[in-house]
């Protein structure tokens, strides 16, 4: 009796679908390999139709990059057949390395030196050309100088001038000073009794409103005026000054005294030695008025550079009998303190630096004025 077949057995397991989808996923793969193959063909195909043909040029320097290629390769062969070092090679190598790293440190360093050397070096050739071309101005001016000198005339000096100075007399107390200031060769009349005189009228009228404090005291009692007040009125006060003398009311913020000084015109004021002698002139006009007063007195006050003008006008003040004497004489100008009017002290003076112990006798009285 024959066997049945498993396969129609409705317990065994049916292969006939999947073998049926395997053999078309086989088919559908190969299908693909074969239109991918074809497409890679042609793509190849394309490429190397659109390939542009090299150039002699080009062939050239392919062949030279070859055999470049082939000779590195020869040459690593033949170095892979080369015995590998030793440890003591590899220590030694390792040495050589680290002295060559020093050794570079070293040349950058000197390197560096090198630059601040010629930086150096620029500097002191520019200050050597500042100071060559320094030198070359100065020659210049050595060669002009002494050009000029060649042309200046040599100086003689001019005569001695005899100054003989008498038996000396104390100026009388109630003696009226008329100083003279003989400086730039020219003799200066200064009045300080006009000025004086001009500068108490104007006062007279506005001392009331410039009075600050009344103290009652025996006698006369004793007035403080406000030294601002006085100073702002004064500063723009025309004094008519005939003479063209500049005349200042001048104040001290620690002081409490008001003084006037009479500042002459020293290059065209006075009078000039050849105008001593002429009627009407500014000396010969000053001197007139003086003698009207008896008490008064002339007091030179002489610079260095005017003793022949002070000279001329003495001898011919001395005909006149009027009292005179001199003295040397530094400044330009002649003040004095106005008397009795006491100001208000804007602040207080510095503290007095301490009396130096007593060395000896010390020094003698001052001498005042003399005449001669």
């Amino acid at each position: 009796m024959a066997r049945k077949s498993n396969s129609g057995s409705s317990e065994g397991l049916n292969l006939d679908s999947l073998m049926d989808a395997l053999t078309n996923v086989v088919a559908v793969l190969i299908l693909v390999l074969l239109l991918a193959q074809a497409d890679v063909t042609q793509k190849v195909i394309k490429f190397v139709e659109e390939l542009e043909p090299a150039t002699p040029e080009e062939v050239e320097q392919s062949k030279i990059l070859l055999q470049q290629i082939v000779d590195k390769k020869e040459d690593i062969e033949e170095k892979l057949k080369e015995e590998a070092p030793t440890v003591a090679q590899i220590e030694e190598e390792k040495r050589s390395i680290s002295l060559l790293e020093k050794s570079i440190e070293t040349d950058n360093k000197l390197l560096a030196d090198v630059g601040e050397l010629k930086k150096l070096e620029n500097k002191v050739r520019q200050d050597r050309e500042a100071e060559n071309q320094a030198s070359v101005r100065l020659q210049e001016e050595i060669a002009k100088l002494e050009a000029l000198l060649d042309q200046t005339p040599v100086y003689s000096a001019p005569p001695p001038a005899e100054v003989t100075i008498p038996n000396s007399r104390p100026v009388p107390p109630k003696a009226v000073i008329y100083p003279a200031l003989a400086i730039k060769n020219r003799i200066h009349m200064v009045d300080p009794q006009i000025a004086l005189e001009t500068f108490l009228a104007e006062f007279n009228k506005h001392k009331r409103e410039w009075l600050i404090e009344r103290i009652k005291q025996q006698g006369s009692d004793r007035m403080i005026y406000d030294q601002t007040k006085i100073a702002q009125h004064f500063k723009t006060f025309d004094f008519k000054n005939t003479q063209g003398q500049k005349v200042e009311v001048i104040t001290n913020p620690i002081g409490t005294n008001v003084q006037i000084v009479i500042r002459p015109d020293l290059e065209k004021g006075g009078s000039a030695p050849e105008q001593l002698e002429v009627p009407g002139s500014v000396f010969s006009k000053a001197v007139t008025g003086i003698m009207r007063n008896k008490d008064s007195v002339v007091m030179f006050y002489v610079h260095q550079d005017s003793f022949s003008s002070y000279l001329k006008a003495r001898t011919l003040l001395d005909k006149t009998k009027i009292p005179a004497g001199w003295e040397i004489w530094g400044g330009d100008a002649w003040g004095f303190k106005i008397p009795d009017l006491e100001v208000k002290r804007l602040q207080e003076p510095p503290p007095k630096p301490p009396a130096p112990a007593p060395n000896g006798p010390g020094p003698p009285p001052p001498i005042g004025p003399k005449l001669d």
